[in-house]
């Protein structure tokens, strides 16, 4: 077998700015359903990530050149679902549709350029700090979709860099004058400024208060600032209770537990600190100690989150270094933590064998290389004209000297021939307007069976269009299931959307997997009726079909389930493989840290790899097993499991399915020579690999040395 190794792919994430977790902490329940995480970072992208099974990034909501996330926030009301809203660098505050990957609405505060955002306790309302140093309260009791501007707070000299709702009644804000305020929310005094501290003072600047974060249990609340100081204030006199400068640069940001007795505090120096509260009898005797720091961070750090339940309890933090870092709360001092890297577990590189091309996009970029035999060389670089982020590429040979590529954003679909000459490809745009009045945007673009175009609309619709040599025909829109009413407790609104799809050798069939757990199977020619296939006990993560339209599914809990598609086969739905293998997997695929972001099938084998790890497994040969039946790895208290959530339906997985899956019959195993399973760490960090010829693959890697990751503020570099 051929393996082409690639190393000259230009992929740079970009900053993590923000954190929210979409529920608040309460450590005496499971965790909920639909807990999610949003990650915003520099370039306007917003990452969903779900913290079950090593924690799966479920989507990402585009953004937009010059946009970069700088604040997010949930409001989670009960009997509805959360809602997402972000800042970013201007006047407006967005509320997001998670369906769609679209705005649902903006409203404009009316105010200065927005620079922190917080919510209350209910869910009800929205605090918005400015830089013209006004305070705007807005209102959620409308809906979803809606938000209503409520009136401006007392306005003070300088702009507000952090706010924190102390309780209903009380807004705390820190101002770049190096002074925390207090506002009041009560009829009275409604928006008037009720209490102004001062933090030490630089003598070359003025100190900016960074952070808050509010203790009500112990009126108490805590601030950071620039001098690397962590205050905490009494919140009824407006007093200085305590003081530490354990921090040598700004404090960016702070989080506390669910009880209040534990603040972390993180900033430019890239060590995350931990307080603890020691309570006396008496209470003049209880305090705050400073017990410990950790150096895992290789650059500053712009976001700390904290989510507890009963079971879990996780720090989560992320700045420039691009990487998320999860750790325990309880076990902060020296337990394990878990960084999930660069890779976004959704590639953003599409290959084309045929034509020796490998494509890549980032915000609003697509760059082309060709590999030849000994280098490789960038032949075309398109840059579109519009401000939205790149949502999907797709690239296949259209002629021996033309290839056909197709970029998406929310909201366009542009297609591009690109024809070989010696050195480099010549670019040109279709243009189209009958496509154009179609189409307005797409989450996914697939070209497939002889330059037919899928296109997955922000609404969930699939379009199919025939590429031809100067237009594009719409052929047909594919009929989908409806599946509205099929919600878990705890949803989200794109808890029906789909998640992925994988075409059948002949293009003839198409598979769809919705964050609802059902399989679909449709018909790109019309000549079946769109039936439900399965639903599964948890979400498809990754699938493709096999030679013999079988279909191969990778669940988010790494079980790999290989299903019958013919309609001839409704009473077997498990393949005999399948029943013989899915429940003794290898521990080594099983244990893996990193989570699998790829799949796909070249003859018999069955190719998975994660950012670390690259393994198929053949699905002629049976697994060798030992007499024990293999089991997980314990968890790490880093990622939920199935066991601890709340309010999931047993009934997700269907009988016929959990019955077959304990089955295991007198079975041969494999020859000399012959491998059931194969796996490796050699190739990483793994952007994508591909099949590439007849039996060969291509590895796509992104070396970590080459990531733009110099320390703004420089410490001796410790292991841990």
């Amino acid at each position: 077998m051929d393996i082409h190794r690639c190393r000259f792919v230009d992929y740079t994430p970009h900053i993590i700015t923000a954190l929210a977790f979409s529920h608040t902490s309460d450590s005496t329940k499971n965790a909920p359903a639909g807990l999610r995480l949003a990650v915003g970072r520099s370039n306007g992208d917003i990452e969903i990530w779900n913290p079950r099974f090593n924690w799966t990034h479920e989507l990402t909501l585009p953004g937009a050149r010059g946009r970069a996330v700088e604040g997010l926030v949930w409001s989670h009301t009960d009997g509805e679902n959360p809602r997402l809203f972000s800042i970013g660098g201007s006047t407006y505050i967005t509320e997001w549709d998670l369906k769609t990957g679209r705005p649902k609405a903006n409203l404009n505060c009316n105010a200065g350029v927005i620079w922190c955002i917080d919510g209350n306790s209910s869910g009800s309302r929205l605090a918005v700090g400015c830089d013209d140093g006004s305070i705007v309260i807005i209102n959620l009791a409308g809906g979803p979709g809606v938000m209503e501007f409520e009136f401006i707070c007392q306005k003070q000299d300088l702009r507000v860099l952090g706010v924190r709702w102390y309780d209903d009644k009380t807004i705390i804000g820190g101002c770049a004058d190096g002074k925390v305020r207090c506002w009041s929310l009560e009829e009275e005094n409604r928006g008037r400024i009720t209490g102004s501290m001062k933090v030490d003072r630089l003598k070359t600047e003025s100190t900016l208060v960074w952070s808050i974060v509010c203790l009500p249990s112990k009126n108490q609340f805590v601030t950071g600032d620039s001098t690397g100081a962590v205050k905490f204030w009494d919140a009824k006199t407006h007093t200085l209770v305590q003081s530490f400068t354990t921090h040598e640069a700004d404090v960016l940001c702070l989080s506390k537990d669910s009880t209040g007795n534990k603040i972390f505090s993180a900033g430019i120096d890239r060590r995350i600190h931990n307080y603890s509260y020691l309570e006396s009898k008496n209470k003049k005797g209880s305090r705050w100690i400073h017990n410990d720091s950790r150096l895992l961070h290789l650059n500053d750090v712009r976001a700390l989150e904290i989510f507890e339940c009963k079971a879990y309890n996780f720090l989560v933090s992320g700045g420039v270094e691009r990487s998320l870092i999860v750790q325990s709360v309880d076990k902060f001092q020296h337990g394990p933590y878990k960084k999930i890297l660069m890779d976004q577990q959704i590639s953003n590189i599409a290959t084309c064998p045929d034509s020796e091309l490998v494509a890549l996009f980032q915000d609003q970029t697509v760059k082309v290389w060709r590999i030849g035999d000994e280098k490789h060389k960038l032949v075309a670089k398109i840059t579109l004209s519009e401000d939205d982020n790149v949502t999907s590429i797709s690239i296949a040979e259209y002629s021996e000297d033309v290839t056909v590529l197709v970029v998406s954003t929310i909201n366009t679909v542009k297609t591009f021939s690109l024809t070989r000459t010696e050195n480099k490809l010549q670019v040109r745009k279709y243009r189209d307007e009958s496509f154009d009045s179609v189409v307005s945007g797409a989450k996914k673009v697939h070209i497939f069976d002889d330059c037919k175009l899928l296109i997955q609309t922000p609404e969930d619709e699939l379009f199919i269009f025939q590429i031809g040599d100067t237009s594009i025909e719409l052929i047909d829109e594919i009929e989908t299931l409806d599946s509205e009413g099929s919600e878990l407790k705890g949803g989200f609104d794109h808890f029906n959307a789909i998640r992925t799809f994988a075409f059948t050798n002949d293009c003839s069939r198409v598979a769809i997997a919705r964050f609802n757990n059902t399989v679909e199977l449709l018909s790109t020619n019309g000549s079946e009726e769109p039936r439900k296939l399965t639903t599964l006990s948890n979400l498809v993560h990754l699938m493709q079909f096999t030679d013999t339209e079988s279909l191969v599914i990778l669940s988010d809990d790494n079980k790999i389930l290989e299903l019958n598609t013919s309609l001839k086969q409704k009473t077997n739905l498990l393949t005999q493989w399948s029943q013989n293998n899915s429940e003794y997997l290898p521990n080594a695929f099983l244990k893996m840290d990193q989570k699998a972001q790829g799949m796909f099938v070249q003859g018999k084998k069955v190719w998975i790899y994660g950012s670390q790890w690259l393994s198929f497994f053949d699905l002629s040969l049976n697994l060798q097993v030992s007499k024990q039946k293999s089991k997980k790895r314990a968890r790490d208290g880093l990622s939920i499991k199935e066991n601890d959530v709340e309010n999931l339906e047993e009934a997700y997985f269907e009988k016929d399915l959990a019955t077959a899956l304990i089955r295991r019959e007198d079975v041969e195993y494999p020859g000399k020579g012959e491998m059931a399973f194969w796996m490796t760490q050699k190739y990483r960090p793994i952007l994508k690999v591909d099949p590439w010829g007849e039996q060969g693959i291509v590895v796509i890697e992104r070396e970590v040395f080459a990531l733009p990751a110099t320390a703004a503020f420089e410490l001796p570099l410790m292991k841990i």
